[in-house]
C-alpha cells in the first residue's frame, strides 16, 4: 500500500509538469519531478481502484469522482497560482495611489477567492487532499520569492508596475492552461470550470487599467 499511495501523488505532479511543459513557453526551465518508475505508475491504478475509481477512456487511472492525474494536476496548479495572485492583489490596498488599479485589484481578488472555492470543492468532492505540491516552485504565472518580496515592500508607481507585470503574466498563463486542459481527456466538470477560469482571466486581463501615459 505504501508504494500505491506514493504513486498517485507522483503521477499527479508529473501530469501537471507535462501540461505546463507542453503548453507554456519557458516552463521547461521550471523544477520538474522525475518521471516515476514503472512500478510507481503501475501501482497508482490499484490505489485508485481501492477508493472506488475507474478508468478513463484513454486507460488512465482515475481518482474518486472520475478525476484523472491531468485533472488533479491542473486543479492543484490553479490553486497554487490563484493563492499567490490573491495575496498579491490584496497588497494593492495601502500600496497604490491609483484608484482605478485598486478597484480592479479588489474586484479581481474577489474573483480569485470565489474561484479558489470552486477549485477546492472539486478536490474535496474527489477526496483529494488540498495540499500544495507546487510549494517552492518557480514557474510561469507565478512570481519568485524575490519578486514577491519586492511587491510587498514597493509603494506607489513602482508597486503599480510590479503588480501589472505579475498579474499580466499570471492571467496569460491561466488562459493558456485552461485552454489546454479543455482539449485534454479531462472530466466534464473540470472542463466546465476551466472554461470559466479562462473566461474570467481574459476579462480581468482586458479590464486591467493601463499605466499612466499608455
Amino acid at each position: 500500500m505504501a508504494d500505491a499511495a506514493a504513486g498517485a501523488p507522483r503521477a499527479t505532479l508529473l501530469a501537471a509538469a507535462l501540461l505546463c511543459a507542453l503548453t507554456v513557453p519557458g516552463c521547461a526551465g521550471s523544477p520538474r519531478p522525475s518521471v516515476p518508475p514503472a512500478s510507481a505508475t503501475t501501482t497508482a491504478a490499484p490505489h485508485a481502484s481501492a477508493h472506488g475509481a475507474g478508468q478513463d477512456h484513454g486507460g488512465t487511472a482515475t481518482a474518486n469522482g472520475g478525476l484523472n492525474a491531468t485533472d488533479i494536476g491542473w486543479i492543484q496548479l490553479m490553486i497554487a497560482m490563484d493563492d499567490q495572485a490573491h495575496h498579491i492583489l490584496r497588497l494593492a490596498r495601502g500600496r497604490t495611489a491609483d484608484k482605478g488599479l485598486l478597484d480592479w485589484a479588489n474586484d479581481t481578488a474577489d474573483g480569485h477567492r470565489a474561484e479558489l472555492g470552486t477549485l477546492r470543492a472539486l478536490l474535496a468532492k474527489a477526496g483529494i487532499p488540498d495540499d500544495n505540491p507546487h510549494a517552492g516552485h518557480e514557474m510561469p504565472g507565478m512570481v519568485s520569492t524575490r519578486e514577491l518580496r519586492a511587491l510587498e515592500t514597493a509603494r506607489g508607481s513602482r508597486f503599480d508596475r510590479l503588480l501589472r507585470s505579475a498579474l499580466g503574466e499570471h492571467l496569460k498563463q491561466k488562459r493558456m492552461l485552461a485552454t489546454s486542459v479543455r482539449k485534454a481527456n479531462a472530466d466534464p466538470e473540470v472542463k466546465r470550470v476551466a472554461l470559466s477560469v479562462g473566461t474570467s482571466a481574459s476579462d480581468a486581463q482586458r479590464r486591467m487599467p493601463s499605466a499612466p501615459g499608455e
